[in-house]
């Protein structure tokens, strides 16, 4: 009796340990309570989750099985499925999941993660059907509210999305992650006064943290907070595309007598060192300047009220060093019917085009840029880029040839394009976004995913095509084929989920009908 009340004890201080995050000493004390009972099941499993917690899911794994091979407890089948999806073990994970929803009690918790694994396969119908599964016992499930909502914004319900997000929101309003998720959907669906209010919730969003942790010295810019003659360094954050679309709020703020330091990578520098007011330009890396307030650059449409009649139109607002366009039109050769020549600024003043996504010339042969694919790390790439070989009906257009304007190429575009004699490839003379910005000002037309060198060629109001998948970015809004943020661009969007087909044959179709 005296070793079951030890045991029992130490059970409930490992516990503690545990939801303490005091991993070593719970796992210490799980390892003494199996020195005297090798078969605990309450010590396996529970050190089969700290184990996990710790990082160590293969050590998990043995412990949590043995004990589900002899008890159906959902605790220990969740689990089980988390330490074998650590190690990519899907198949075995998802299995594991199911059994956790068949068990006593039922677990929340297995129907989340059945959910999150139907998101990460573009399943948002069946991840709807999971995350409402696990709100039938908990309807105060955030995590479930919060997923739902994500469920919701995939299959373009962005009503109900936010209604979600807004009932996740009440039950935790300091979620950063959910509020920033909603913010998304608010954007996406034209609402900027409310979107841009909650788009703040990204400084402390999981994923994005770490952009507005960089200059800790530095006082940070806060909603409500005048900047009007103060010395302000902008910065830099989150993907390339981001910066380019929002870098042009910098002379903006310099108008209204603000001293304006901007922070940008520098592959950016040669492109926006011309941007009217900006004081000087500095690196990510470089010391803090002396300056008032630091404001992240996204914060600015949030400062400048801004909505959908009000975003700044001032194009091209990027611009390309006079040696670098010289450069690529050597490389490129003489392209026929080609008229203009070098502003006195670096920016090329070539033919304009029709309309929004025009050609720059009727007849003659056409020049036109591609890009295929993006970062593959980016956290929608799945969704976004497409194999090269799917697009060989746009390579067939008459009086064209074409040019993949991006530094990398994946192995398995690699075919494809050994295989397409009407597409060159610059590969590692594209050293950064100067050349980009050289090249694309030496093409008539930009076709490409939803990517950076999209938003390069909006910045110079060249023309551009952006080839957007069902659920688009926030930024694309919905149910247009123009955009507010470029004036040149033109947008085709999949029609259904996955259905690259339909966009590429309407690319087709439009480049045929300016031949």
């Amino acid at each position: 009796m005296e070793a079951c009340v030890a045991i029992s004890s130490d059970l409930t201080e490992a516990r503690a340990l545990a939801d303490a995050a005091r991993w070593d000493e719970a796992a210490a004390l799980c390892r003494s309570m199996l020195a005297r009972d090798v078969g605990d099941p309450s010590a396996l499993h529970l050190l089969g989750v700290v184990l996990l917690r710790q990082g160590n899911p293969a050590e998990a794994v043995p412990l949590l099985a043995a004990v589900a091979e002899k008890y159906h407890d959902s605790n220990v089948l969740h689990a089980l499925g988390e330490a074998c999806l650590a190690l990519g073990l899907r198949d075995e994970a998802q299995a594991r999941f199911l059994a956790a929803t068949s068990a006593l009690p039922v677990r929340p918790e297995a129907w989340l993660s059945l959910g999150n694994m139907s998101l990460e396969r573009d399943e948002p119908a069946e991840a709807e059907r999971c995350f409402r599964e696990a709100l039938t016992p908990r309807p105060d499930f955030v995590e479930a509210l919060n997923n739902l909502g994500n469920a919701l914004v995939a299959q373009l319900r962005l009503r109900e999305a936010s209604e979600s997000y807004e009932r996740a929101l009440a039950l935790r309003p300091d979620s950063a992650n959910t509020a920033f998720a909603y913010a998304l959907a608010l954007l996406l669906d034209g609402d900027f006064a409310a979107g841009w209010r909650h788009f703040e919730a990204r400084r402390e969003a999981g994923p994005l943290r770490w952009n507005y942790q960089r200059r800790p010295a530095l006082k940070q810019w806060q909603p409500g907070m005048p900047l009007e003659g103060k010395r302000v360094l902008l910065m830099a954050e989150q993907g390339a595309g981001d910066i380019i679309q929002f870098v042009r709020y910098a002379p903006l703020l310099a108008a209204l007598g603000t001293e304006v330091v901007l922070e940008l990578p520098r592959e950016m520098h040669a492109v926006f060192a011309d941007l009217p007011g900006i004081a000087r330009t500095i690196g990510l890396e470089d010391p803090d300047p002396e300056c008032d307030v630091a404001c992240p650059l996204l914060s600015l449409p949030l400062y400048s009220a801004t909505v959908s009649d009000t975003i700044p139109q001032a194009v091209p607002y990027a611009t390309v060093p006079p040696v670098r366009m010289h450069s690529w039109r050597a490389r490129l050769g003489p392209l026929p019917g080609r008229s203009g020549a070098i502003g006195p600024s670096g920016t090329c003043r070539l033919g304009g085009p029709s309309g929004p996504g025009g050609l720059a010339r009727a007849g003659g042969q056409r020049h036109i840029g591609l890009v295929c694919s993006g970062r593959p790390e980016h956290p929608h790439d799945r969704n976004r880029s497409i194999p090269l070989a799917r697009l060989a009906p746009i390579f067939g257009a008459p009086g064209c040839d074409f040019v993949l304007v991006q530094q990398q190429l994946r192995e398995r575009d690699q075919a494809a394009l050994a295989a397409t004699p009407t597409l060159r490839w610059p590969g590692a003379q594209i050293r950064d976004f100067a050349d980009t910005a050289a090249l694309l000002t030496e093409l008539d037309l930009l076709i490409s995913v939803d990517t950076s060198v999209a938003h390069l060629a909006g910045a110079l109001a060249r023309p551009v095509w952006t080839l957007l998948p069902y659920a688009p970015d926030y930024r694309w809004l919905l149910g247009r084929s123009d955009s507010p943020w470029y004036p040149t661009m033109r947008l085709y969007r999949q029609p259904s989920r996955g259905d690259w087909d339909a966009v590429i044959a309407a690319v087709r179709r439009d480049l045929d009908d300016r031949r």
